[in-house]
């Protein structure tokens, strides 16, 4: 499940630390109340849940992660999800990356955009506001572009009777030490934030951008095999993640999906979410989610992003082993490849 943005889940050498002292004796008892999950009383009701996650809102444009957008694209993105989130009464919650309001003469307009998943009755998070990656940036300039990140999405929350309550880490990259990491997670404590991890993702970015080429090319035939090759590939990512989660925990937990804020899923939501429903899953907020035992299996990993169901196999003693998972379609993924770089050099 290679993610370039994500430093394609690469684990150098000096990249990893797991001593037992990092977590002690309350890590122990986490570990043994995540792998016995729910009681049998319990077990025997539980239906298969998730909860839905949303990445770069006002919205996430092909070919360039730190795009602005035309603002008539951008509505009808920020229509058409929250739409299909409404109708499958999937409880969701978008992060945002303010920087992308900040357009001369639009900003009112596309803090409206942001509005409108509170109208659907939607939560937003803080996705840091320039999109950061942790990677190659100071912790004074991540914290800083934290609460940067607050100004119109809180204002937006107090207004609805709500707050600014979880954080993204952008490409999941959660600090390259220890140290600064756990700098980061204090600073995030403090300001009341709760780390919004994530178990599966679908490669979504890949096939926007595929069906961006096919769209430009005004080819309909790509365009309606990059769709249907998309939803096939979440059946795939999801049979993986559901067999990580019987090995790792002995039962299925409660899942938190990360898709983007883009075309692609403006019109392919619908049919993902009515592929999930079919798989047996219940939508369940971020809160509930979080509530699962397995959610306090402690996180001993530091590197480039990666999935919570890995970097909790430090903490369970389980091999880690990065090469495994399934990977997007090939001719979707040169796509992917030649569009960014070409829009990187404009």
């Amino acid at each position: 499940m290679r993610n370039r943005w994500w430093g394609l889940r690469m684990l150098g050498a000096g990249a990893l630390l797991c001593s037992a002292m990092a977590w002690g004796a309350h890590g122990e008892r986490s570990v043994v109340e995540a792998r016995r999950g729910l009681t049998q009383d319990e077990a025997q009701g539980a239906r298969r849940s998730i909860a839905i996650t949303v990445d770069d809102l006002p919205g996430a444009l092909p070919g360039d992660d730190f795009a602005y957008g035309e603002l008539k694209e951008l509505q009808k993105i920020n229509r058409g999800i929250p739409a299909a989130l409404k109708a499958h009464h999937a409880w969701a919650i978008g992060f945002v990356n303010e920087r992308k309001l900040q357009v001369q003469g639009e900003r009112d307009a596309r803090a409206e955009l942001l509005q409108m998943w509170l109208d659907a009755g939607l939560w937003l998070g803080n996705h840091n506001y320039a999109h950061d990656d942790f990677s190659n940036t100071a912790l004074q300039k991540y914290e800083d572009d934290l609460i940067r990140g607050e100004v119109v999405t809180e204002a937006l929350l107090k207004t609805a009777g709500q707050s600014e309550k979880y954080f993204r880490h952008p490409y999941l990259n959660t600090g390259m030490t220890m140290e600064v990491k756990a700098a980061f997670d204090a600073f995030l404590k403090e300001r009341g934030y709760t780390i919004a991890p994530v178990t599966i993702e679908d490669a979504d970015y890949v096939f926007n951008d595929a069906l961006a080429h096919a769209v430009e090319k005004k080819d309909k035939k790509m365009a309606a095999k990059t769709k249907k090759e998309y939803l096939e590939y979440v059946d795939t990512v999801f049979d993986y993640a559901e067999k990580e989660s019987a090995e790792m925990f002995g039962r299925q937990i409660p899942q938190i999906l990360l898709v983007h804020d883009n075309a692609l899923n403006t019109e392919c939501l619908d049919a993902l979410l009515e592929k999930l429903e079919k798989r047996g899953y219940k939508f369940v907020s971020l809160d509930t989610a979080l509530s699962d035992p397995a959610y306090a299996t402690p996180d001993l990993y530091v590197g480039t992003g990666i999935l919570w169901m890995d970097r909790w196999k430090l903490a369970l003693g389980m091999k880690l082993d990065l090469s495994k998972g399934p990977e997007p379609p090939g001719w979707a993924e040169q796509i992917f490849e030649q569009m960014r770089k070409e829009r990187q050099k404009e």
